[in-house]
């Protein structure tokens, strides 16, 4: 900080002296811009600018390049009225799901969905497990809990923005892991009224 206030002291120093040169003021306002430019860009990326490299980034994911990066997971890839989208299976012990992949119709967010399991008749769903549920969404958000139907259902929106095939297996993991998770919040045992 000692070499930036040096440099101010400076500027202001030549400033002063050449009030009555146009055209070394003006030089002089051109090399302070030049140099506002520089201080702002090593405030930004701190570090020795030698060894300063470009983020690796990925992009906005395709239908088909978001099929890509499930490949590994042994996708099934469902077409449904002209519209794509992929299932995964997940589980643990005994408990078996799928988690459903799809690309919002403006393809800025992908969609990942779990139903971990079918909700009890309305008559026979506790309340008090059902509030305690949706209080949950306050700590997994941006995933959320949700009644689709008969189903319960974990929703993750991801926004399809830098993204690549690590990081779409990473937005898996966690929402299956999730599900596994807060299993005591939703399993037949929790949502059944007694």
């Amino acid at each position: 900080m000692s070499g930036l206030l040096v440099m101010v002291v400076a500027f202001f120093f030549v400033a002063f002296r050449s009030m009555r040169k146009p055209r070394a003021l003006a030089m002089l306002a051109v090399a302070a811009i030049l140099s506002l430019g520089t201080v702002r860009a090593l405030r930004a990326n701190p570090g020795n600018p030698q060894q300063r490299q470009p983020a690796q980034r990925g992009g906005t994911l395709t239908i088909q390049q978001l099929g890509d990066a499930l490949t590994s997971y042994g996708k099934n890839t469902v077409n449904n009225n002209g519209q794509t989208y992929y299932t995964v299976m997940c589980g643990k012990g005994t408990w078996r799901s799928s988690v459903i992949i799809s690309l919002s119709p403006d393809g800025t967010v992908i969609w990942m969905t779990i139903d971990p399991i079918d909700m009890p008749d309305p008559g026979k769903t506790s309340r008090a497990a059902m509030l305690n549920l949706f209080k949950k969404n306050t700590s997994i958000g941006p995933m959320f809990y949700s009644i689709a139907g008969s189903h319960l259902r974990l929703s993750y929106p991801v926004p399809n923005y830098d993204l690549n095939t690590e990081k779409v297996k990473a937005y898996v993991s966690t929402i299956v892991n999730t599900a596994v998770e807060t299993s005591p919040l939703w399993d037949a045992g929790a949502l059944q009224e007694k």
